[in-house]
This record gives C-alpha cells, structure tokens and sequence, in this order.
C-alpha cells in the first residue's frame, strides 16, 4: 500500500444499512456546536494540565526561543512560554478564538491564519513551532505540516489523536462546528507511522517520542494494532518531538 494514502472507513454493514450509518457519522446537531467555552470545560482543562506538566518534564531547549504556537485556541499554552521568556507568535483560524486570546494576552503578537491554506513565512523563522491539539482537527493536514515546516529551524513539537495501526494511513472523520474542532467539519485520525512519514518528507531527520507519556488515559494505551481511534471510551494519543539535528535527550526515543 502506498505511503501517504488516505482511507475512508465506513461501517461493516451491507445494503441500506451502509448509507444509514453513514448518515449517523456525518449528522451534527446545533446543540453539538459549542463555542469558545470548549476550551474550558473540564476534560480540556484535565488534558491541558497532564500536557504541560508532561513538556516541563521533558527538559527540552525551549527557554528564550522564538516559538510559533499553531491553532493556538484562546491560549492556554502562552504562560508557558512567556514564563520561559520566549519570544511567542499565536495563530488560530477562527478570529473568535483571537479576540479571547487578545482579551488575556494584548501584547503577545497574534493573528487570524489559516495554515492549511496560508504560508507562515510573512511572519519570519521560528526556532520551535508548537503544535498540540490541531493537526487531527485539520481538512488538509499535508499543507498544514509543510508550511510549519518551512518556518522551523530547529524543532516542531506535534501532539495529535491517532488511529492505532502500523501502516502509514489517516482516517476521514467529521467533527462539529465547534470552536475548538475542525473548522469545516473534516478531520483526520492519522497512524503514528503516517506522522513520521510527513515529518521526514518535510525536512525533520531526527524525530522522537517520549519514553514516558502524559499522565492521562488518553496517552496510556496498548497498541494492538488494530484501527481503534478511541478506546474504552478515550481518545488514542501520541506526541512527536520532530528535529532539524540530532537531540540528545535521556527522555526521548528515537524512532527515525
């Protein structure tokens, strides 16, 4: 099978039955559609606590680096940074997310960008480009990761949900509308080798994971191999530290 091939998984059911499940997958009510209050709610301030104590633990070079956060949200990731003195850009698709952001943080330079379809270069090279919570909820995730890619000079930091499988695949999904989702309702569930594939087609020679994952359920899970997106009633995760040279890192694995 080729690299880079993208699957559309329907449900195994035969006749009719095929178009009414699928009918079930795309239909989202307006009552599905939330706004920026999703990024406050308690499962993402759960998830986002575990993901922050998890890079502080990484002792990755960060302090004092410019640092480009893609689908920044309403910006909940800008005090770790900023408290590490970096110089920090935020980008978010959605301008109500922007405004939120710019209500918390009026002097942290941000824009309204969508990288899927806009090239990052106008706002220079960046040492870290930081990019949790947004690659699964993209339409064109390939776009998206070479214009992050052409404005890294040192390391792209991915955390993205994950279809547990050992082939180079991503499955289509629809998500709602709301603010913290796909922003046309298209996302994608890539395997973790499809990740890795991207990353070195787009000029990452070195790419690894972390020994140790966030201490949340979404990250703890045995691999089996077998297409799961979710599990016992979670999400699959994984996180890729992605670099331009060689990291030497006792809290990393080398997986490329």
């Amino acid at each position: 099978m080729a690299y880079g091939m993208i699957v559309f998984m329907a449900s195994r059911v035969s006749g009719t039955n095929v178009f009414r499940s699928l009918s079930k997958q795309l239909t989202f009510s307006d009552e599905d559609i939330v706004g920026a209050e999703a990024f406050e709610d308690e499962d993402a301030k759960y998830i986002d606590s575990a993901r922050i104590e998890h890079l502080e633990n990484l002792m990755l070079p960060i302090d004092g680096k410019r640092v480009l956060d893609v689908g920044c949200g309403v910006g909940h990731w800008s005090d770790f940074f900023l408290n590490k003195n970096c110089a920090l850009v935020s980008v978010d698709a959605r301008p109500e997310n922007i405004n939120i952001f710019r209500s918390h943080h009026p002097s942290t330079e941000s824009h309204v960008l969508n990288v899927e379809t806009t090239s990052l270069s106008p706002l220079g090279f960046f040492d870290i480009v930081f990019c949790y919570g947004l690659f699964y909820h993209l339409e064109n995730p390939v776009m998206a990761l070479r214009n992050m890619a052409a404005v890294c000079k040192e390391m792209l930091l991915l955390e993205t949900l994950v279809m547990d499988y050992n082939l180079p695949l991503s499955r289509v999904v629809n998500e709602s509308l709301s603010a913290n989702q796909a922003l046309r309702g298209i996302g994608h569930r890539p395997t973790p080798s499809y990740v890795v594939f991207l990353l070195n087609k787009e000029g990452f020679e070195k790419i690894y994971t972390p020994k140790m994952p966030p201490c949340h359920p979404d990250f703890t899970f045995e691999w089996r191999n077998n297409m799961d997106t979710t599990r016992d009633g979670n999400n699959l995760r994984c996180i890729f530290v992605a670099s331009k040279n060689k990291l030497e890192n006792e809290n990393l694995t080398n997986i490329l």
